[in-house]
């Protein structure tokens, strides 16, 4: 898919300019996936009066090598949604095909394929993690759990998730692998549910 060219006004002071949407964006392309990542890419900064803000579109990422293809379609409710001829056709059957309505939901989900989790079991994790800091009566509880890394140290390899809470981003949570590989060994039920084309995959989905 093309990039789009479509002009856009400063919410700011007015003034008009041209902004690439960037709408198909492949893993294999590692200047768009880096500008994503870090937000460049959907990035407005008005070369008038200096504001920046974040241009909303919807952007299908893409990577064949890891097997898993993700649809950001902001401003919808959808949990299902499905795109005919985007993928071949041949690989179907492997693809991951995930749905999110954030750009911070879509960074997440690209973070734990590229570090090859199971997204379903990274979800129970974050959810025995919000459920355990609610029965301690933890004074901050976030309304959101971001993953970012799977890191290594001398205590040993562990997953890190940034809290959200409001329009604050809290201080990174550590969790010891052995969690999330406990947590994947009870959920045996979890791999017979199908998911099928581009679904949502978050906490109301393994409660179900």
């Amino acid at each position: 898919m093309k990039p789009e060219i479509k002009t856009i006004t400063c919410p700011k002071c007015g003034a008009k300019q041209e902004f690439t949407l960037h709408k198909s964006i492949n893993a294999s392309n590692e200047e768009l996936r880096s500008k994503f990542l870090d937000g460049s890419l959907t990035t407005l900064v008005c070369s008038n009066c200096g504001f920046s803000g974040v241009v909303e579109y919807p952007i299908l990422y893409h990577d064949l090598n890891e097997k898993f293809s993700i649809f950001f379609q902001p401003d919808s409710t959808e949990r299902e949604v499905k795109l005919p001829n985007v993928l071949p056709a041949h690989l179907l059957p492997d693809i991951r095909m995930r749905l999110v309505h954030t750009q911070d939901e879509m960074r997440e989900k690209i973070y734990i394929f590229r570090d090859k989790l199971d997204d379903r079991i990274v979800e129970v994790v974050k959810d025995s993690i919000l459920r355990e800091m609610e029965a301690k009566k933890e004074k901050l509880i976030p309304d959101a759990l971001f993953y970012a890394q799977d890191a290594f140290a001398c205590e040993g390899r562990s997953l890190v998730f940034v809290p959200h809470l409001g329009t604050e981003y809290l201080d990174p949570i550590k969790i010891p692998f052995d969690t999330y590989e406990k947590i994947s060994m009870m959920m045996h039920g979890i791999w017979e549910r199908p998911v099928t084309g581009y679904t949502v995959v978050d906490k109301e989905w393994i409660r179900v």
